[in-house]
């Protein structure tokens, strides 16, 4: 029973052994993948004050028409909803319409 107790201990520690030759292998091999990959140096643009204004403008500028925009929107339903009561009277008034053949 003591042989079979000492084969597993030794298949045991060739399984452990070989999972973290595995894994000491993969590390390795991203630390130098990352090494030798040149490095991605940050090219931004730079900043600058003047494009910033200027970009800064024009959304000042298209916020200011987005409301002007809804303020005729809610104008013209409001026109169209004054103007509603006024056009059923009208077409009460109205002789009713024949359809005539084409």
């Amino acid at each position: 029973m003591e042989s079979d107790v000492q084969q597993f201990a030794q298949v045991m520690t060739i399984i452990v052994v070989s999972i973290a030759s595995l894994v000491a292998i993969g590390l390795g091999a991203r630390v130098l993948w990352r090494l030798g990959s040149p490095r991605k140096t940050a090219i931004g643009a730079p900043h600058d004050e003047e494009r910033q204004e200027r970009l800064e403008a024009a959304v000042d500028a298209i916020a200011i028409e987005v409301e002007r925009i809804s303020e005729a929107q809610r104008f013209m339903v409001g026109l169209l909803s004054e103007s509603l009561p006024a056009r059923r009277a009208a077409g009460e008034l109205m002789a009713p319409r024949s359809i005539t053949p084409h």
